[in-house]
C-alpha cells in the first residue's frame, strides 16, 4: 500500500493517507524519527550533500533539528532530518514542485 504524508503548515502536524484516497487520513505522531546524514548513510556525507539536503528540506517545508556531536573525527553541530524525508530524498521523490503540503510519499 502506498501512502502520501502531508504536513499542515499552520500546526506542523503530519498526516498520512492512502494514495488517491482523499476521504480518510490519520494523524502521525509529530515525534518522527530524526537522523543525521551520517546515521542515515553510514558514512560522512560532506558539506555539499548536506547543503543539497538542507535546500530540499527548506523548499519542502521540512524542519530539521540540530544535535551537538563529539568524536575523534568531528566536533560540532549536525543537522537531523525526519527519516521519512531522507527516504524520499534519496529515492528521488522530491522535485521542484514538492511543497510542505505534499511532503512525503512512501
Amino acid at each position: 500500500m502506498k501512502y502520501i504524508f502531508e504536513r499542515n503548515p499552520d500546526t506542523g502536524d503530519i498526516f498520512r493517507r492512502e494514495f488517491n484516497n482523499y476521504s480518510k487520513r490519520e494523524k502521525i505522531n509529530n515525534n518522527m524519527e530524526m537522523k543525521s546524514l551520517y546515521d542515515y548513510l553510514g558514512h560522512a556525507a560532506g558539506p555539499e550533500l548536506g547543503q543539497e539536503v538542507a535546500t530540499a528540506a527548506r523548499k519542502a517545508g521540512v524542519k530539521g533539528e540540530i544535535r551537538e556531536v563529539s568524536n575523534p573525527k568531528y566536533r560540532g553541530p549536525v543537522m537531523l532530518w525526519p527519516k521519512a524525508f531522507l527516504d524520499l530524498y534519496f529515492r528521488g521523490g522530491l522535485n521542484e514542485g514538492t511543497s510542505g503540503k505534499q511532503l512525503l510519499k512512501g
